[in-house]
């Protein structure tokens, strides 16, 4: 019967883009991709029918906005004809503090009139239920009644990551302005903040066209006829279609090369492991075959005007014949060339270009870590995985397991489990006997070398992040009006011992606003926040003394991977003289004692939070 009722309502309802309502601009782009889970949960009732995206941007762009900045009853009347909708959801969001928002108006276009009103309220991270009850209240208000498996499609999220959907809606608003490097960031960093959220894995894959063709487009204004003769290069060697054609493996040559040169990172990778599948994954040449492959290919260089005579060059052709070789020839040297010849490193330099870093240069760090996983599979299949590149003691498929780890401690640090996983790794490397290959270096040696630059790198990433103590941007900015305010419903002003923290803190509050806050500042605010003076958080410590004992605990709580570290060692050093003996313990001591700590322990990663 819930079926039958359900199947027996038939709409079109066009949902358009929130409004930003209360929030910092950070959350701008977040309309966008409000109004797309809107659009997905409602088109699961039966019966209703959503007006597509494409056919919604083609119109909207013509909205007029009311006082406010919001769109009005009849204005979405008026589109609603347009789209030949018989419904359309407008509303806004709102983001303060730890508080998300959700109003909206079902407007009836027949009649201009506004069927049904809704909002919801929660916290960030509980978004998505603040959304489903939204829903809910949109479906009562064309009465429609749910039977159980649309039910259960509706309370299905793309994200359960608030700062995933926050950066998906950066991108897709730099996308609609024509920024692409902007969106690939911002799908980047959706993807790091939930690696399993599709929509921005489907995005960055669209992106790779126009990112490629920007590249070519500011290569042709930079350099003009160069970049013409670039393209005409890549027109006269087309991707070959046979592997054992010596001409077409010399065009393919350079043909690389020249997409290297134009800045054509994710044509080249494509293409690179094109070619990969073309060879059976044999590219590997002899050292005879190799000078052969490297003469074809300058002769083609040359006939095509691509490598001028040095005096004649004014550009810095005249190394062509590096160029071709480093580019070019020295990836068919051998399997482990074609991919990479140094685990760590070798993947952030430019100039290189095997395929991990060509795939470096064009896929943000969640995607390349995706990808060197599937090369790892790969390399075992085609029996690649024990081949050595240039006398590294690292066969290839242990390369791409170093590389996956550089790659993740670069993109979100170093945590213990990984730590522990680079121990175990470096383990298995002989310790006893000396490298030439090495410069004198035993393996072992050579590995923890390895280890270190990835643990640095880690450490630089989880320190930035650790600086933040858990605060988003905003809340930050929301935490600091509310104490350069005094706003009683938001810090507890009437509290006896935060009373005189807090009049003592507004000014230093404006001017923290006003300014850059600096990476103290939240580490102050954290402070606050565990003696119970913001009214939205329950106290930590129920007295000042409570706090010290707290402190004092630290070493026990000392992390391994860190606290060897030179700000971790002076930290760990200084706690005793933060709590000689006889220091009166009260709430303005311990905010100064607990700021210290965030900042110095925590900040530094030399703690656990216990």
């Amino acid at each position: 019967m819930i079926a039958l009722l359900a199947s027996a309502f038939a709409a079109t309802v066009a949902v358009l883009p929130l409004q930003h309502g209360a929030g910092g601009p950070e959350y701008d782009g977040l309309g966008a991709a409000l109004s797309g889970m809107l659009t997905t949960d409602l088109s699961a009732a039966p019966g209703v029918t959503l007006v597509e995206r494409a056919q919604l941007e083609a119109v909207t762009g013509e909205i007029a906005l009311g006082k406010g900045g919001y769109i009005e009853p009849s204005t979405a009347q008026s589109l609603g004809k347009g789209l030949g909708a018989q419904y359309v959801v407008l509303g806004s969001y709102s983001v303060v503090g730890d508080t998300f928002l959700l109003d909206a108006r079902l407007v009836d276009v027949a009649s201009g009139k506004v069927a049904k009103a809704a909002d919801a309220e929660g916290s960030v991270d509980g978004f998505v239920d603040v959304e489903k009850t939204l829903v809910g209240s949109l479906l009562a208000g064309l009465s429609v009644t749910l039977s159980e498996p649309a039910a259960a499609a509706v309370a299905k999220a793309p994200t359960r990551s608030f700062d995933a959907l926050a950066a998906y809606g950066a991108g897709q608003a730099a996308e609609k302005r024509g920024d692409w490097e902007a969106a690939r960031t911002a799908y980047a960093v959706a993807l790091t903040a939930d690696p399993l959220y599709a929509a921005p894995v489907t995005r960055l894959g669209a992106l790779r066209t126009q990112l490629d063709a920007a590249a070519a487009a500011s290569l042709a204004k930079e350099k003009g006829a160069r970049a013409a003769l670039l393209d005409r290069v890549l027109a006269a060697h087309p991707f070959p279609t046979s592997a054992t054609d010596p001409t077409q493996r010399a065009g393919f040559v350079l043909r690389l090369v020249v997409l290297a040169e134009a800045g054509r990172d994710c044509q080249r990778a494509e293409e690179m492991l094109r070619y990969l599948e073309l060879t059976g994954w044999k590219v590997e040449r002899s050292p005879s075959e190799l000078t052969t492959l490297f003469d074809d290919s300058l002769q083609l260089a040359e006939a095509d005007g691509y490598a001028p005579k040095k005096e004649d060059d004014g550009w810095g052709r005249h190394d062509a014949e590096t160029a071709i070789q480093t580019r070019g020839t020295w990836l068919f040297k051998a399997a482990g060339r074609y991919f990479y010849d140094f685990p760590t490193v070798r993947i952030d330099v430019a100039a290189s270009a095997d395929l991990t870093t060509t795939l470096s240069r064009c896929l943000t760090p969640p995607e390349l870590l995706a990808e060197l996983s599937v090369l790892g599979v790969q390399v075992r299949v085609h029996g690649l995985a024990g081949v050595r590149g240039d006398e590294l003691p690292v066969p290839l498929a242990e390369r791409l397991k170093w590389s996956s780890l550089a790659v993740k401690a670069r993109t979100t640090g170093v945590d213990e489990a990984m730590a522990a996983r680079l121990t175990s790794l470096v383990a298995r490397y002989d310790d006893t006997t000396p490298s030439k290959a090495l410069h004198g270096k035993t393996e072992r040696a050579w590995a923890e070398g390895e280890a270190k630059r990835i643990l640095d790198d880690g450490l630089l990433v989880a320190r930035k992040e650790a600086t933040k103590l858990g605060w988003r941007d905003p809340e930050v900015t929301d935490a600091l009006d509310a104490l350069a305010a005094h706003d009683p419903k938001r810090v507890a002003v009437k509290d006896a011992d935060c009373s005189l923290l807090l009049a003592n803190l507004q000014a230093w509050a404006t001017a923290t606003k006003a300014a850059k806050p600096s990476p103290g500042t939240p580490a102050m605010l954290t402070a606050l926040r565990d003696l119970g003076c913001f009214t939205a958080t329950k106290a930590r410590f129920a007295k000042p003394s409570d706090a010290a004992v707290y402190v004092a605990d630290a070493p026990r709580r000392a992390v391994p991977a860190y606290a060897a570290t030179k700000e971790c060692s002076s930290a760990l050093a200084e706690l005793p003289k933060r709590l000689a003996p006889g220091t009166p313990m009260n709430a303005q001591a311990a905010l100064e004692l607990l700021t210290w700590y965030h900042a110095a322990l925590e900040g530094n990663l030399c703690v656990a939070d216990g």
